[in-house]
């Protein structure tokens, strides 16, 4: 059920400004797979939301979340391991909007962190907070551009896995293997890019090419090359962290 808060004040407002701070996380663990993608607020804590106000959370493969509370954007780490989710303090901007905006955008970071399990359902995620009460429910939004590959012949199964590789010190690529009998691809995201890659001969392990760039894996480890740095280059060496 969603509530109207009725005309808001056009005056300047005189509140505190809203900042979460942001804090040292530990290590992410692999998003779980239908937890990524883009998500719309419906309901929060069981007292639903304003009326064309978007509040919105995205999870990424590499293990950060963000979005718009409603009034400011917002970003941050999370966590997920034995089938739990945790949220870190996010940071935030430091807009300011109406009374209405600013109480349910407190409430939506206030019940984020709550959270500590989530289930999806018709593509809609709830997440419950750690008393079991609904903290937020979630609709699935569609971002993004869609490539729909068909492939000829007899209908084949498709094997979707998503891993986080931490490569280096602190860089995290989240891959997407999509498997589809002969045809596999690898859908890399790291920082502002995203690539496609398809499966290439390789003489052990597997091995993409998209673009500019070669991604190679063998059991846990995995080389990022960047091919215009030329045929020397060693790559990012990468490791698998679940």
């Amino acid at each position: 059920m969603r509530r109207n808060p009725g005309l808001l004040p056009a005056a300047p407002l005189a509140f505190a400004c809203l900042v979460l701070a942001a804090a040292p996380v530990a290590a992410q663990e692999q998003v779980p797979a239908g937890l990524g993608g883009a998500w719309l607020a419906e309901d929060i804590a069981g007292k639903g939301v304003i009326d064309d106000l978007q509040t919105t959370l995205e999870i990424k493969p590499d293990g950060t979340y963000g979005g718009n509370g409603g009034c400011n954007t917002y970003r941050g780490k999370l966590k997920g391991e034995n089938g739990s989710i945790t949220f870190a303090p996010a940071a935030a901007t430091r807009k300011m909007c109406a009374p209405a905006i600013m109480d349910q955008e407190q409430k939506f970071f206030d019940a984020l962190g709550t959270v500590v399990s989530w289930k999806l359902e018709n593509g809609i995620l709830h997440l419950t907070g750690r008393d079991g009460a609904p903290a937020i429910r979630l609709a699935e939004m569609k971002t993004g551009t869609d490539i729909v590959i068909r492939l000829p012949g007899p209908q084949r199964e498709v094997a979707r896995e998503t891993v986080t590789y931490l490569c280096g010190e602190d860089r995290r690529i989240g891959v997407e293997y999509v498997n589809a009998g002969e045809t596999a691809l690898a859908v890399l995201s790291f920082g502002e890019e995203t690539v496609v890659a398809v499966n290439v001969l390789s003489a052990s392990g597997a091995r993409y090419a998209g673009g500019r760039y070669e991604w190679w894996t063998k059991g846990d480890e995995g080389t990022l090359r960047d091919l215009t740095e030329g045929e020397d280059a060693t790559g990012l060496s990468c490791r698998k962290t679940g």
